[in-house]
């Protein structure tokens, strides 16, 4: 799934106004709050719908509507509000065992909504994607860029299904140029308020555990990054793919350092056999799915040149940086719990 040409066409890119009317999907969530925070400072002007399951109790739109994307009468909301913009953000991250569920919501959703898109005539569409969906190969390029192959592991269903929801993305590409599709794949985003399987793995492993002993790179972006980069896209009328990282990485063994514990070196096999049981037996304090634990044993580093080089984009934070808001939180969470 390579992405060719020019991140726009330039009579487009002359012609197309800002975005002012946007429906984002997922709006309650981390990235979609984040969004429409940046929304309000960068297009004062600009009229929001939310759609999510849940109200936010911050950052909230100026119009809402609460239920399913998988909900028919979500297109009816759709076209009430008539956006020119459409943000797809909604997507079941937390891991769940009900694999039928997970994929109704992950995918058939992102077809339902991208359906309702079309209908209503949106000039501009953005999925949200992600990083996971190149996978954790030990033939990784040093750095993948939007022009690297997509290999999503197959035992990990976040990224497998990213990588079917990407598929959907650009056939309706294809099939509506008139429109102009978007999608981010960002890595592990990090911030005030990040609470999920993810920040646990970081924050509550009493050590970390090297697969193999792999000192594997990571990165990390902060939302408001994510935030910026992401209506950076929308205000250029941009196209395809965009990776969305910091250059810089962090290793396991400097997130150790970090945390003050240890890195302790494990095979491989023993510590997704161990991943396994833990899920399996359904034990408390992680919620991590077993496929997750391959995105820790081998490099998926990724390059965001083509959102430096072509929109002019400067990450304001580094993956350390953006990290450091992790511990911030522990931090703050600890002092919460002993005053």
């Amino acid at each position: 799934m390579a992405v060719a040409g020019s991140y726009r066409d330039d009579a487009q890119a002359m012609t197309s106004p800002a975005p002012a009317r946007i429906a984002i999907t997922g709006s309650s969530g981390l990235y979609g709050r984040s969004l429409v925070r940046e929304i309000r400072r960068s297009l004062p002007a600009a009229s929001i719908l939310g759609i999510d399951c849940r109200a936010a109790t911050e950052d909230e739109p100026d119009e809402f509507w609460q239920g399913d994307i998988c909900n028919s009468r979500m297109a009816d909301a759709i076209g009430g509000f008539r956006p020119d913009t459409v943000i797809h953000l909604a997507y079941a991250v937390q891991p769940g065992r009900d694999m039928r569920a997970m994929w109704a919501a992950n995918v058939d959703g992102t077809r339902r909504l991208l359906d309702a898109a079309a209908s209503h005539a949106a000039r501009r569409v953005l999925v949200a994607s992600s990083a996971t969906v190149y996978g954790a190969w030990p033939d990784n390029p040093p750095r993948c860029d939007e022009s690297t192959p997509v290999r999503p592991r197959p035992d990990y269903y976040y990224s497998e299904h990213k990588g079917h929801v990407e598929r959907l993305v650009q056939e309706f590409a294809a099939t509506f140029p008139e429109i102009a599709v978007s999608w981010t794949r960002p890595t592990i985003i990090c911030g005030p308020g990040v609470k999920n399987f993810l920040s646990d793995i970081f924050l509550n492993m009493p050590v970390m555990f090297l697969p193999d002993g792999n000192d594997t790179p990571l990165q990390f972006v902060h939302r408001d990054d994510l935030a910026r980069a992401t209506l950076a896209i929308l205000t250029a009328s941009a196209r395809g793919a965009f990776n969305v990282a910091p250059a810089d990485v962090v290793t396991h063994r400097q997130i150790a350092d970090l945390r003050g514990v240890a890195a302790v070196p494990m095979p491989f096999f023993l510590l997704a056999g161990m991943s396994r049981l833990w899920w399996t037996l359904r034990l408390p304090w992680f919620t991590t799915p077993p496929g997750l634990v391959s995105y820790s044993r081998y490099p998926w580093v990724m390059s965001s040149e083509r959102l430096e080089r072509e929109l002019g984009f400067e990450f304001e934070y580094s993956s350390a940086e953006s990290f450091r808001e992790l511990l911030v939180r522990e931090e703050e969470t600890a002092g919460s719990h002993t005053a």
